[in-house]
C-alpha cells in the first residue's frame, strides 16, 4: 500500500498559509517565463493550481521534498501553456495568406471598405450634424438604403412608389456629393 501525506486534506487558510510560503516560486517562474496576455493574477491562479495538483499527488518517501515537487509541477504547467500558447501561434500562422501568392486582386473588396473608411465617418458625421439638408423622404429612404434594403423594399416600407425612392436616394446622394466637393476632405 502506499503513503500518502496529510497534506491532501489542508483547508482553505491552511492552503493559503502554503502558498504564501512557496510564493518565490511563482515569481522566479514569471521571471523566467513570457506568457502573452498573462497578468500577476493569472500566476497566482497558475501556482494556485499547481499547488493543488501537487498536494494530491505528492507520496512521502520518494526520495524529493515538497518544495522540489512543487516547483516541477508548476514548472510543467507553465510549459504546457507555453506550448498551447505555440500551437496556436503556428495555427494562425498556418491559415494565413500570403497577397503576394493570391494577388491583391483577392483583397480588393476589404480595402475598397478601408479606403473609404474616413469618407464614411465624415458623411455621417455630417449628416447626423445636420449640415446636409435632406428632405423627410430623402432622409428615411437614405437611411433604410445604407441599413441594406433595397429600393423596391424601402418603397414598401414607406407606402411610396419605387421611382420615388429612387429619386429620393439619387437627391440625397447628389446633396452629400455637392457638400463634399466645397469642403474636400
Amino acid at each position: 500500500m502506499e503513503e500518502t501525506t496529510h497534506l491532501e486534506t489542508i483547508d482553505g487558510a491552511a492552503f493559503e498559509k502554503m502558498f504564501s510560503q512557496y510564493l518565490p516560486i511563482v515569481y522566479s517562474m514569471q521571471s523566467r517565463y513570457l506568457i502573452r496576455d498573462f497578468d500577476y493574477d493569472d500566476w497566482l491562479q497558475e501556482g494556485r493550481i499547481a499547488l493543488n495538483d501537487a498536494l494530491q499527488s505528492y507520496r512521502l518517501g520518494r526520495g524529493t521534498t515538497f518544495g522540489l515537487y512543487y516547483k516541477m509541477i508548476f514548472e510543467n504547467r507553465i510549459r504546457s501553456l507555453l506550448r498551447r500558447q505555440q500551437a496556436q501561434n503556428r495555427f494562425a500562422q498556418q491559415q494565413a495568406v500570403s497577397i503576394e501568392k493570391v494577388g491583391l486582386e483577392a483583397f480588393s473588396e476589404q480595402f475598397h471598405y478601408h479606403e473609404c473608411m474616413e469618407e464614411n465617418i465624415y458623411i455621417s458625421e455630417m449628416l447626423l450634424a445636420g449640415e446636409v439638408t435632406l428632405s423627410s423622404l430623402e432622409n428615411c429612404s437614405l437611411y433604410y438604403y445604407l441599413k441594406g434594403e433595397d429600393p423596391a423594399m424601402i418603397a414598401q416600407r414607406l407606402d411610396e412608389s419605387e421611382k420615388a425612392i429612387h429619386n429620393a436616394l439619387n437627391r440625397a446622394k447628389n446633396k452629400i456629393k455637392k457638400k463634399l466637393t466645397t469642403i474636400k476632405i
